[in-house]
């Protein structure tokens, strides 16, 4: 099999493609044939050394993809080679191992997630990482409001997308912050509003212009910084403020304004609420329906032939894709 390594901590060139055994499944794992691979930022940051696992030379990144199952172990209930599956294995980002990155993944059947027939391996590649983290932030743990507004920052990376589509579905009045004006008409496409604003004081003007007195009811963010500050006084009463991200790579500092509306700060982190495999499951067949319905997706902006992670991750770092980037094999 092909193995993605990192190198080092660098560029977006810091990646080699090794051959390595591929393993034989035990007991309940899964041998997956990859034949899609979802990028996500924080890989980026893994590869850049600014997470918080170190970076393990040799390292294979990775947390989602789409394949064939190659082969099971003894002990396997519910998969058998030849199903079309798509993997959600978080622990790639808590400690050095095989990720998806590669050209198989051996992991355990509870890592394995049922696929709609109508998906190819790249849409569902897209789809683990955006859906589990928006649907259990957004349902489980941080419940969207019954009526109102949500404002989604950050909105045209994958689990922004995912999101927003969440909240419209809802009834809720969306808007999707960007600092891209080229992506406005895809936003407006979800049935959502947009604003555009290249610094925080920009963006929390435009959408006070745009709701008004009704005030902000949830706000779901990535981004961190001044822009919460920003966004946080503009909470409507008893509002709910969803930290799931820290893009800016600063923290905010809370004014007495949250406390006289009764702002709910809440952080969200994946790697923690979905760790369970359990857990990660029963969020997953609450999503199922809704993929398989049609009634969500995350688009994929750009594929990119496997292995070259080098130049899948210096698009991501452009920040010109609407979606998902995915290589693909």
């Amino acid at each position: 099999m092909k193995s993605i390594i990192v190198t080092g901590t660098g560029s977006a060139e810091s990646f080699q493609t090794v051959e390595t055994p591929t393993p034989l499944p035990e007991e309940k794992q899964v041998l997956i044939d990859l034949k899609a691979t979802g990028l996500n930022w924080s890989e980026v940051m893994i590869r850049r050394g600014d997470w918080a696992v170190s970076l393990d030379e040799g390292m294979v990144l990775g947390a989602e993809g789409a394949g064939i199952v190659e082969g099971v172990g003894g002990s396997v209930l519910s998969t058998r080679p030849g199903d079309r599956v798509a993997v959600f294995d978080i622990d790639s980002y808590l400690q050095a191992g095989q990720g998806t990155y590669a050209s198989h993944i051996l992991v355990d059947e509870s890592k394995v997630l049922k696929i709609p027939a109508h998906l190819d391996f790249a849409q569902a590649a897209s789809l683990p990482m955006a859906l589990l983290t928006a649907y259990d932030a957004m349902v489980c743990h941080s419940p969207l409001p019954e009526t109102g507004n949500i404002v989604v920052t950050a909105c045209t990376g994958a689990v922004g997308i995912a999101a927003m589509q969440l909240a419209r579905m809802k009834g809720l009045r969306v808007v999707g912050t960007t600092r891209d004006e080229n992506k406005v008409d895809q936003v407006r496409a979800l049935g959502c509003e947009v604003v555009v604003g290249k610094d925080p004081k920009e963006i929390c003007e435009k959408v006070s212009s745009c709701l008004g007195d009704e005030g902000v009811n949830y706000v779901f963010d990535p981004v961190q910084g001044p822009l919460a500050e920003s966004l946080l006084e503009l909470m409507a009463m008893d509002g709910t403020y969803v930290v799931y991200g820290n893009l800016m790579g600063s923290g905010f500092s809370l004014s007495p304004t949250f406390l006289f509306q009764q702002t709910r700060v809440h952080g969200y982190v994946v790697l923690k609420n979905l760790a369970d495999p359990e857990a990660m499951q029963e969020v997953w067949s609450e999503i199922y329906p809704l993929i398989e319905e049609k009634l969500i997706e995350v688009p994929v902006a750009k594929t990119i032939p496997f292995p070259d992670a080098g130049a899948a991750q210096a698009t991501m770092e452009a920040h010109q894709h609407f979606g998902k980037i995915v290589m693909i094999q």
